[in-house]
């Protein structure tokens, strides 16, 4: 049924290409390593030839020729460059004609958002947006999105492969993409070689972030939703044994993994103390959730800062949804789309401030490992015309998130708004670039006085520093006003999370709309 999906969204979505006889028949995708050619032509035609070039002129021979199919992949092609395409029917006039560029970087494509066919969990908050994913409906694996080579902070620590990681020579995940799912595996003949020769542990996964070329394919810097649905399986009795989802902090060396005042090998520790290294969102085949950043002051690895096991739950052999709900103050897990625990104390956040490195992978040494992924996506709040701040007119759900507090919805300038009673007060935690300068604007309504606040936050405890504050009366009719304020340093393109809060110090009702935070240079 998925494949079916696919092939019809193939048809009615993609690159609109330019040809000679409908322009709506050819769709075209150029990734680093592939241009996927598709088209719709005459249902009783003996087949069709293929021409491209990075040129406008039309090879003399055909390039390649397909009978039984409509679609096929052009490999082995040149990064970042534009190509020409034809499509030339066996057996009648019929030619396709366009053109694609070979880009190195994914973009969410629109209509295939719009149009999944296995609905995400309902735990993906009520407003939020998908922003990156991969459904795998492809043959061939998409280089925009996933490396293919292994690496991680404590193989770094311990020297791990470290020249082979440093060489290019690491063992290369194994994986069958079916049109549908992808299947990450190690058995006796894949991967070629052992990652732990000691041991003869195998590792195959897919990540977003590259050690040894310093290569990030996803900025999920803000955080978000990201949700995973999996069947996981094994054969024998395989040494090691793991099936993973989880993030990790990026290279090229430890400076994420250290905490603040330990130097290992001339490198600097830059993590606060208490703040995560890694999220296994499941590991082990009892899918433990584990939040690790206990480090010493030598660099060496102590321990977990929390983690636990949903009861209940079947996972070998079984299709399941794993989510984490990454927020600025906030940690959450789910499973087929329930709550398992939340981290939400707002004096130990355990959020990274950064880049996280997502991993899929299958570990095991002898027997087999399987783990089979129909789609991983990862959902944010919608930004739009330079405002930074989520929810900014209270109208994207009925439950105000990420807005926390007593403020009720009510109807606003345009349509909805947050009614604050005589001490009612809402806030909202929200990731900013730092150091930089930023400006809040807002419009209230009402007798009454309003309060607006805008705090740096310290990481991990939760402390916060003033950036910016004052009261202002309000009117009956809607008003503007504007604060101006400049965030905390963090380390290079670290984000800085601040608190904005509203409360009504006043004897009357007030109605605010329409927040924005914007940088002013």
């Amino acid at each position: 049924m998925k494949r079916l999906f696919y092939l019809l969204f193939l048809i009615s979505a993609g690159l609109q290409a330019q040809d000679q006889s409908s322009p709506a028949n050819l769709r075209l995708k150029g990734t680093r390593s592939w241009i996927r050619v598709c088209w719709e032509g005459a249902s009783n035609t003996k087949g069709y030839r293929l021409y491209w070039s990075d040129n406008e002129q039309q090879p003399a021979a055909p390039l390649a020729t397909v009978a039984a199919a409509n679609c096929f992949y052009i490999q082995g092609v040149k990064e970042n460059t534009h190509y020409y395409v034809w499509v030339e029917s066996l057996d009648s006039k019929e030619t396709f004609r366009g053109a694609v560029t070979t880009s190195t970087h994914w973009s969410l494509d629109t209509t295939e958002a719009r149009q999944l066919d296995i609905p995400s969990s309902a735990a993906v908050p009520e407003g939020m947006k998908l922003f990156w994913h991969d459904e795998f409906n492809d043959s061939l694996l998409d280089r925009n999105k996933w490396h293919t080579t292994y690496y991680s902070n404590i193989d770094y620590l311990r020297k791990d492969n470290l020249e082979a990681m440093r060489n290019g020579e690491l063992p290369e995940a194994a994986y069958k993409l079916n049109g549908r799912t992808i299947n990450i595996f190690t058995n006796d003949s894949l991967p070629a070689k052992a990652f732990y020769p000691s041991n003869g542990r195998k590792i195959s996964s897919i990540q977003t972030y590259d050690w040894r070329t310093n290569e990030n394919l996803l900025d999920n810097s803000r955080g978000g939703y990201f949700e995973v649905r999996v069947k996981r399986s094994f054969t024998g009795k395989p040494q090691g044994l793991n099936t993973a989802f989880w993030f990790d902090s990026p290279g090229p060396d430890l400076k994420y993994y250290l905490q603040e005042g330990t130097t290992l090998d001339g490198v600097k520790g830059i993590r606060p103390k208490g703040q995560v290294f890694e999220i296994d969102v499941f590991e082990n085949l009892d899918a433990q959730f584990v939040l690790h950043g206990h480090v010493d002051e030598h660099g060496r690895f102590v321990h977990n800062l929390n983690t636990h096991i949903a009861k209940g739950f079947e996972h070998r052999d079984q299709w399941v949804t794993h989510g984490i709900l990454w927020t600025p103050n906030s940690i959450k897990h789910y499973i087929n789309g329930q709550l398992i625990r939340a981290y939400t104390d707002k004096h130990q956040i355990y959020s990274p401030n950064h880049v996280m490195n997502v991993f899929l992978g299958a570990y095991g040494g002898g027997g087999a490992v399987n783990m089979e992924v129909d789609y991983i996506r990862g959902y944010q709040w919608p930004l739009e015309d330079g405002n930074e701040l989520p929810n900014p007119g209270f109208d994207i759900n009925t439950t105000l998130l990420p807005w926390e507090g007593s403020g009720a919805l009510t109807s606003g300038r345009q349509g909805q708004g947050v009614l604050l009673k005589p001490g009612q007060e809402i806030e909202q935690y929200v990731y900013l670039d730092n150091d930089k300068t930023y400006q809040l604007t807002y419009w209230q309504q009402g007798n009454g006085q309003l309060q607006a606040t805008v705090e740096n936050m310290k990481l991990v405890t939760g402390d916060l520093q003033q950036a910016a504050a004052q009261a202002t009366g309000s009117k009956n009719t809607f008003t503007e006003q504007c604060l101006d304020f400049r965030t905390g340093k963090e380390y290079d393109r670290n984000m800085k999370t601040i608190r904005v809060a509203f409360k009504n110090t006043g004897r009357r009702p007030i109605v605010l709309d329409d927040v924005t935070i914007r940088k002013t240079h």
